[in-house]
């Protein structure tokens, strides 16, 4: 019986976790606990780049509104793809395109034949 009720002990607090919520528990830790652990272990690591990955100069609490190269609903680029802008040499292949030609060969060609399409 006690090693049942030591399961129920947040590892955080040190607090009887039984009679909470479900919807307030992360495993069988209380939410807040965990939500501000995981907070402060992230306050001194830096935000990557979402397109290449590399080191960004900004914190993960660095508010949006303080930071260059910040795409919301994307996140944080790095100064070289931010700088690269409109200038990326991407195309955009139809949805229609890809669900009408199963066959990677055909949608290769395809897509192939979009790409110099667009280079006129």
């Amino acid at each position: 019986m006690s090693q049942q009720l030591s399961m129920w002990t947040c590892q955080y607090c040190g607090k009887d976790t039984s009679d909470v919520d479900y919807d307030y528990l992360h495993g069988y830790n209380h939410l807040g606990c965990a939500l501000e652990t995981e907070m402060k272990t992230k306050e001194d690591e830096f935000d990557h780049c979402v397109l290449c990955g590399v080191e960004t100069i900004y914190k993960h609490n660095t508010h949006v509104d303080m930071r260059l190269g910040y795409i919301e609903g994307a996140g944080q680029l790095c100064p070289k793809c931010y700088e690269a802008g409109i200038y990326r040499n991407h195309i955009l292949v139809p949805e229609w395109l890809v669900e009408n030609y199963p066959n990677n060969q055909e949608l290769g060609a395809k897509v192939r034949a979009l790409y110099f399409e667009s280079k006129k």
